[in-house]
């Protein structure tokens, strides 16, 4: 498959979604109904890496086509109702600029919280500072302190 689906942490908090540098649509919508089942069934609020560091073409080759701005929309619904943050990393400058572009034609879009990062590692501090999975409420993983 052209994009991978894994936890980033053991807490299970963060997916980090990997595209391979060729994917397919129908690969994308997978990977969407993966992670809407999983937000759907996770009592905390999960976070998303989107990793295209191993570059990113998409199918077609045109971004501006009327099958990738419809699938691009469709996509906008299915993530509906999801439950965090999300950071993207690796986004070209292109890529940026059209997300930028799409917010202001979108209200959902424009809600989403994303955020662009360079590196995994800048990915993974943006969210330790912004990302709250179980509110106020200590994580399931971490142990209470002695004091």
């Amino acid at each position: 498959m052209g994009i991978e689906l894994n936890w980033d942490d053991s807490a299970q908090t963060i997916l980090h979604c990997q595209f391979e540098s060729s994917w397919t649509w129908d690969d994308l919508f997978q990977i969407a109904d993966r992670v809407k089942a999983i937000t759907d069934n996770t009592p905390h609020t999960v976070a998303a890496i989107i990793d295209l560091t191993e570059g990113m073409t998409l199918p077609g080759g045109n971004i501006f086509s009327p099958t990738a701005l419809a699938n691009a929309r469709q996509l906008l619904t299915l993530g509906e109702g999801g439950t965090g943050p999300v950071v993207i990393v690796g986004a070209t400058t292109l890529i940026k600029m059209v997300y930028e572009n799409f917010k202001g034609l979108d209200a959902r879009a424009a809600r989403a919280d994303v955020t662009f990062a360079a590196t995994l590692d800048a990915a993974r501090a943006h969210l330790a500072q912004v990302h709250k999975p179980f509110g106020d409420a200590q994580s399931p993983l971490s142990t209470p302190s002695d004091a």
